[in-house]
């Protein structure tokens, strides 16, 4: 999978002189005279752990285990176990394309906490707050595809150009009542209702949400701001692919 059917050749200078040197399982350039190994140039140099374990890692991950529930299957800690869930999702997660048909349904969601460390004491209630992450979606019950964008800034305008960025002037928008989406019947066939008129037209996008919020706090149990695209990235990607029949080293050669 790393040689793609081809030659052995330097990852330094290119050449093609290369051997095996045995008893350190690893190669030399006869023409810059430099030792390398075979994961140098691919993602995977980064493993510390041996490759029975990374590949269990991989399966438990692609299987939406827990990091508990791993660390009870592998007797691995739960930082390298993060470590590793955080490698999978920067180098196997990758982004499909979005294909809209016939309508879409647009919506916002926030993820994460608002309220941590609540206490009673005294007959008081102090929250320490927290802001959520606001995260734009896409929904198209069509073609069962979902396309997902983290806001940092405030949401009207970005979401717009989200939303022309993904969707064809040609395809009917459904969105509830905000004001967010006011200005998009002046670029689409938009139609908008409040939740409290029976919100029936958006079925799919919030089922869409309550899936990702699932798949989240069961596999990870928390989110933090910092690395919410990634998080998001990766759930949008499980989403897309929830149909897939791919094993742990199919997605490894599609990576590298």
């Amino acid at each position: 999978m790393i040689l793609k059917k081809g030659r052995l050749k330097c990852v330094h200078g290119g050449s093609y002189q290369v051997r095996k040197v045995k008893s350190e399982n690893r190669y030399h350039c006869q023409s810059c005279r430099r030792k390398f190994s075979l994961f140098l140039a691919t993602w995977l140099k980064s493993i510390k752990i041996s490759l029975s374990d990374f590949i269990i890692l991989l399966h438990l991950w692609k299987n939406e285990y827990s990091v508990k529930q791993t660390t009870e299957l592998t007797n691995l800690s739960v930082p390298t176990i993060r470590r590793y869930f955080a490698l999978f999702r920067t180098n196997i997660v990758k982004s499909v394309e979005f294909i809209a048909q016939n309508n879409v349904q647009v919506d916002e969601a926030y993820f994460g906490r608002f309220k941590k460390r609540a206490n009673y004491f005294h007959g008081q209630r102090t929250y320490n707050i927290q802001d959520k992450t606001c995260v734009a979606g896409i929904g198209c019950p069509s073609t069962g595809m979902l396309a997902t964008k983290v806001i940092r800034a405030k949401p009207g305008i970005p979401i717009k150009q989200f939303i022309c960025q993904q969707v064809p002037t040609n395809v009917h928008v459904y969105s509830d009542g905000s004001p967010i989406y006011t200005n998009l019947r002046y670029d689409y066939f938009h139609t908008s209702r409040t939740h409290d008129l029976g919100f029936h037209n958006a079925y799919y996008i919030e089922s869409c949400w309550s899936w990702m919020k699932r798949k989240l706090f069961k596999q990870y149990h928390h989110f933090h701001r910092k690395n919410a695209e990634s998080y998001v990235s990766e759930l949008t990607w499980r989403f897309n692919i929830r149909n897939s029949t791919n094993t742990a080293l199919d997605y490894i050669k599609n990576s590298l």
